[in-house]
């Protein structure tokens, strides 16, 4: 189920007015291949409030940078899912050249990925859409990823950590540079780990300094909530070895089978003793049982640790939230389903079981029924596109396709759909 956001920043006793920045600045951002966009700019005074909507299904844009301002406008555009891939495409036999992006297509990792088949280089746009197939439908890019080169891929999928400053010199949508990281932020909070659908912040003046109040990151109360893959889960295992002369160079050899499948891994020792605690911090959509189960063929494949050592005690845990420093972790029971699939799906989740299980299985032919619908109706090159910022609103010159060169498109531009007949 997709996540939304309400955004809405009001101002309290601001004395006056003040211009403020909002923009996206996920991890991988490092203001040179990825680069966050000034996503919005507005002055806020006393008891004004602006409000926009967010959601964290990914949209892939190409984008035209402006070399003059930095200024970003999203040309083509198409929704694409966590788990998909597309080809970004072009028809230089056009004039100007019309880029496209074809049907996405299953991906067999958790990402949002656009392939570039162009023959050059290209800006991709990483963001969202809001008003999806309706008339108000609109392309938010939050990020650029500079200078794609041909036959490789970008992607577009993206932490949604927001951030608010205050008398920021950028423009809306222009590209930011790594001096914003100078600049201590009024607000900041990744979307995804705030509970509730509305997300509200308060700009005012306390003893003359400019603050905002706002949500800070959720404490779920229950596993129930943690479905995502890409949160970190750690395994825990308190080991036992035959004498303590093996213990150091014992552990040391497990972990050095487990490195090259992705773990990291600390361990402590039992002062005199022949005992150890091993924590493996696991790769994504690994799990607990999985890693237990490594681990136990690491221990039969070591040389000094078959036949020598065993498992005496197991613990998992998933991180649900790091804030200012603090990390809070809250325990995985082995008896439950996350220790054996870090993202439950129909199996795995007692919901479908039992008196459930005939409508949930009535509902998947119906899901399937549809979904081959789709993927039919989707089988061609699904093209968005929006007018140039550069050329003006009312510049929709580009808007008008010909027939024989639309067929199986759903072209956008300005907002508008002309879909080719067949």
């Amino acid at each position: 189920m997709a996540i939304t956001k309400t955004i809405t920043i009001t101002g309290g006793a601001i004395g006056g007015s003040c211009d403020l920045t909002l923009a996206f600045v996920p991890k991988n951002a490092d203001f040179n291949n990825v680069i966050p966009i000034a996503w919005q700019v507005f002055t806020l005074s006393d008891n004004g409030s602006f409000t926009w909507e967010w959601n964290d299904g990914p949209a892939a844009a190409r984008v035209v940078v402006d070399p003059n301002t930095g200024i970003i406008s999203a040309d083509e555009y198409t929704p694409l899912k966590v788990g998909q891939s597309t080809d970004l495409l072009v028809d230089k036999s056009k004039r100007p050249p019309e880029y496209s992006f074809t049907a996405p297509s299953t991906l067999q990792q958790q990402k949002a990925r656009v392939m570039n088949r162009t023959g050059g280089y290209v800006d991709i746009g990483a963001g969202f859409i809001t008003d999806l197939d309706q008339p108000t439908e609109d392309v938010h890019p939050v990020t650029v990823l500079r200078g794609v080169a041909d036959q490789s891929p970008g992607y577009v999928d993206y932490d949604p950590a927001l951030k608010l400053w205050a008398s920021l010199d950028f423009q809306q949508s222009e590209l930011l540079d790594s001096s914003v990281n100078n600049v201590t932020p009024l607000w900041e909070g990744t979307l995804t780990q705030l509970t509730g659908a509305k997300v509200n912040i308060t700009v005012k003046r306390v003893n003359g300094t400019l603050v905002a109040d706002g949500p800070t990151s959720f404490v779920p109360s229950s596993l129930s909530q943690l479905n995502g893959s890409d949160r970190p889960y750690s395994y825990t295992a308190g080991l036992a070895f035959a004498n303590p002369g093996i213990v150091s160079k014992g552990v040391a050899d497990i972990v050095s089978q487990l490195f090259p499948l992705g773990y990291s891994a600390k361990f402590t020792l039992k002062e005199f003793g022949a005992e150890a605690t091993l924590q493996l911090t696991l790769p994504p959509t690994v799990s607990c049982n999985k890693a237990e189960l490594e681990t136990l063929a690491a221990i039969d494949a070591s040389p000094i640790t078959y036949g020598k050592a065993y498992i005496k005690g197991h613990s998992g845990a998933c991180l649900l939230s790091a804030n200012n420093g603090l990390e809070t972790w809250i325990d995985v029971n082995p008896a439950t389903h996350q220790w054996f699939n870090v993202k439950m799906g129909k199996e795995e989740n007692p919901a479908f079981n039992g008196t459930n299980g005939e409508a949930f299985e009535k509902a998947g032919v119906a899901a399937e029924a549809n979904g081959a619908a789709e993927a039919t109706a989707a089988s061609g090159k699904a093209v968005r596109r929006k007018a140039s910022a550069f050329l003006g609103k009312g510049d929709d010159s580009s808007a008008v396709a010909e027939a024989d060169d639309a067929k199986f498109r759903s072209v956008r531009r300005g907002g508008a759909r002309r879909s080719g007949a067949a």
